[in-house]
């Protein structure tokens, strides 16, 4: 098998519009994994976002892998345990909370089954709570109340709000953080060097399978680090102009099976018309 190992985003890419695995992507990674390759469901989703797909295609029971936060921590599905993790200096947190505060956006990061935020009522948080099936936290202050190790931050908006933000916050912040769209919506905020791509070679190393082995599918600006890192970097027919512009290979859309159809085509050497 000449790729061992898919990485794949979730949403616009491994799920569907309505953030459904296909009984055909079941059969596909199902298909992979009894041959002895490996799944890693990477995501800007928090970790307790993901679990349910992992459920979804049996990773408890037969192996496989989160890759949480956009690249920021690795869990193994059989134990829940992580493999490595990173975190947002807690000296830190007042600044970036601020500095939203001072533009108006809202911001999030999150606890347990919770996303934690000062703006339960925003339409946006309201979306993230939907999409990854956990249930919105209001607190009066988001400084006093995170005394817990955090991954990320997260700023949500409409997509003309979050191109504004983009620049202001890189530039406030400056070098020690990684600061990127995860969608047209979200601004992802998290320690310097953190994206997909640094966590799949992470991940990469940790499994001791070279990235010429290794496949991975992405819709989405914060995808394309993770299809570099890889041997073969695919990206969906659904995705925006960049990844696909510098993808290995274009798949079909979410809505199409584009997933299963690389594990069936690169994988499983099964190509399905």
């Amino acid at each position: 098998m000449r790729y061992r190992l898919l990485a794949t985003d979730l949403d616009g890419t491994l799920v569907t519009d309505d953030k459904r695995v296909t009984e055909r992507t079941k059969r596909a990674v199902e298909a992979m994994i009894r041959r002895g390759g490996t799944v890693v469901l990477s995501s800007g989703r928090p970790s307790y976002g993901i679990w349910h797909v992992a459920r979804e295609l049996s990773l408890p029971e037969m192996g496989g892998y989160i890759l949480a936060y956009n690249g920021g921590e690795l869990l193994d599905c059989k134990d829940g345990e992580a493999k490595f993790s990173v975190r947002i200096p807690p000296e830190k947190i007042p600044a970036i909370v601020r500095l939203a505060r001072e533009h108006g956006t809202a911001i999030l990061t999150y606890e347990g089954e919770f996303v934690i935020t000062e703006s339960g009522g925003d339409l946006y948080v309201q979306g993230e709570a939907r999409n990854t099936r956990m249930k919105v936290k209001e607190v009066p202050d988001l400084i006093s109340y995170i005394t817990f190790p955090i991954v990320k931050l997260m700023m949500v908006g409409t997509e003309e709000e979050i191109l504004r933000m983009e620049p202001v916050v890189r530039e406030t912040l400056g070098p020690e953080f990684a600061v990127f769209r995860s969608e047209a919506y979200h601004l992802e905020i998290l320690p310097a060097g953190v994206d997909k791509g640094s966590g799949l070679l992470r991940t990469l190393e940790y499994l001791g399978i070279p990235r010429e082995a290794a496949v991975s599918c992405g819709d989405y600006d914060n995808d394309i680090p993770m299809n570099e890192a890889a041997g073969l970097g695919v990206a969906m027919e659904n995705g925006c102009q960049e990844i696909r512009e510098k993808a290995d290979y274009v798949t079909c859309s979410n809505e199409e099976d584009g997933v299963a159809a690389v594990i069936e085509k690169f994988v499983l050497g099964e190509e399905r018309i």
